[in-house]
């Protein structure tokens, strides 16, 4: 049950490459402003997850267990929940830094293209009304 978080996370970032690639070739497009805002606020919740990966690493130096092999071991446990393994607090919020990345990358493709698409538009229709 504890991969079921880590399956999800790897299932979303799919998506996203899906969509970024997509976005790459042109696909799919969406309107500047609106791929500005959406990319921007990507960024906010990245740097809001930068800072608790950095509280997450803090919570590795735990203490105050005091020093029965009962506390130490779940001393252990606390430590290792935020930073060993899959399942591990600063791992989950990296891969969500990682989804977050590749959805302000795809706003910002995605707006680009259609702002390209419309001055290559514009230019061909400027350069249709000047032959007339």
């Amino acid at each position: 049950m504890s991969d079921e978080p880590g399956a999800q996370m790897q299932l979303q970032s799919a998506q996203w490459k899906t969509l970024k690639q997509q976005a790459e070739s042109g696909e799919l497009r969406m309107d500047a402003e609106i791929g500005r805002e959406l990319a921007g606020h990507a960024e906010k919740m990245i740097k809001a997850l930068d800072v608790l990966v950095v509280q997450a690493r803090l919570l590795s130096y735990l203490g105050g267990f005091g020093t029965l092999s009962s506390a130490k071991a779940l001393q252990d446990k606390f430590s290792t929940k935020a930073l060993g393994g899959d399942d591990a607090a600063v791992t989950r919020l990296g891969q969500s830094i990682e989804v977050l990345t590749l959805m302000k990358e795809t706003y910002e493709l995605a707006a680009k293209t259609l702002s390209e698409t419309d001055q290559a538009n514009a230019q061909q229709l400027s350069q249709q009304g000047q032959e007339w």
